[in-house]
């Protein structure tokens, strides 16, 4: 098996970092190197993970400089042929690596494999694999008893081909960092997707996740900080922006418009004090229309697959 390295971003992850390094190092094919980017954490974690893990490089940032370009710095750092990008919260069996790597020798096209995830905050397993929502969003894969095909694999845990992180670049960056967080995952699959890369879900990789474990649970959006709902918004216009054909915008644009036009009045009900910082997201996807054709034409420029209709499910 090729050797794999592990990339990961933390903020404030203190409760969780720990026991996410342990299962690392309890995998049953040792993972070679394991790079940790801190984002400016307040908790202690940073310097629990000096003091606990030394053979971890640790890559300190003085502020948080985002979800997006702390896994780009992280995956900088790595030097193996095989990527796991992985969040701080969760816990991965000590066979996930063994089980991943097999995936991807079964799938020569396969940018990355998932796993099976055991989500704490709902008590059930889900597939770390998605299809596209028709409001680009995500919507979990069902759970199945064998590989399956899906448009993409979550940030939470995913082993990615180095090659495959290299050919997705656009400007030097796999996850486009104007997003700072939330969709950058989406923007990045989709991307790939054009490029002519596959995704599947290995079912017999597992693990469990915490779920927005800086964030204290997975809230509904409209109970979540406003910081995440303003990038939230911002991000689906991006990468509809940046990705989207003609055949898949007419194929997402009903629900689309439905969407906009029930969302920004329940926003104006449910979130009045913070309703005109909502309202700056899509302000500032407009301020970035230069980056998004500069993207564009760079992606769809070299699309080798354009309808990705297949992998659309859903609201």
């Amino acid at each position: 098996m090729a050797a794999v390295a592990a990339a990961l971003a933390n903020w404030n992850g203190v409760a969780h970092v720990g026991r996410c390094l342990e299962c690392l190092q309890e995998q049953t094919s040792p993972v070679s190197e394991i790079a940790v980017v801190d984002n400016g954490s307040t908790d202690g974690s940073r310097e629990l993970i000096a003091s606990r893990f030394p053979q971890v490089r640790l890559l300190a940032n003085d502020r948080n400089e985002g979800y997006a370009a702390g896994y780009n710095r992280a995956i900088a750092a790595c030097d193996a042929p095989l990527i796991l990008v992985l969040n701080t919260d969760v816990f991965l069996e000590p066979d996930w690596v063994d089980r991943a790597a097999a995936g991807l020798a079964r799938h020569p096209d396969a940018a990355a494999v998932t796993g099976n995830l055991y989500e704490r905050a709902t008590e059930r397993l889900i597939s770390g694999g998605f299809y596209l929502r028709r409001q680009v969003r995500i919507r979990p894969a069902p759970l199945a008893d064998e590989d399956v095909e899906v448009f993409g694999a979550t940030g939470a845990a995913a082993l990615f081909r180095r090659e495959a992180l290299e050919d997705v670049q656009v400007e030097g960056q796999c996850f486009d960092e104007a997003y700072f967080a939330y969709g950058e995952d989406i923007d990045l699959w989709w991307r790939a997707r054009l490029l002519g890369w596959s995704a599947w879900n290995v079912p017999e990789a597992r693990g469990e996740h915490v779920g927005s474990g800086s964030l204290e649970g997975r809230l509904r959006f409209v109970d979540k900080p406003v910081e995440f709902q303003r990038h939230t918004l911002r991000n689906r216009y991006l990468t509809l922006g940046k990705n989207a054909t003609a055949g898949m915008l007419l194929r997402l644009l009903p629900a689309l418009v439905l969407t906009e036009l029930a969302l920004w009045p329940y926003l104006l009900l449910t979130r009045p004090r913070s309703f005109t910082a909502l309202a700056r997201a899509p302000l500032e996807a407009a301020g970035l229309w230069g980056q998004v054709r500069r993207w564009r034409r760079q992606v769809l420029g070299r699309a080798r697959a354009r309808d990705l209709s297949r992998f659309v499910r859903g609201l």
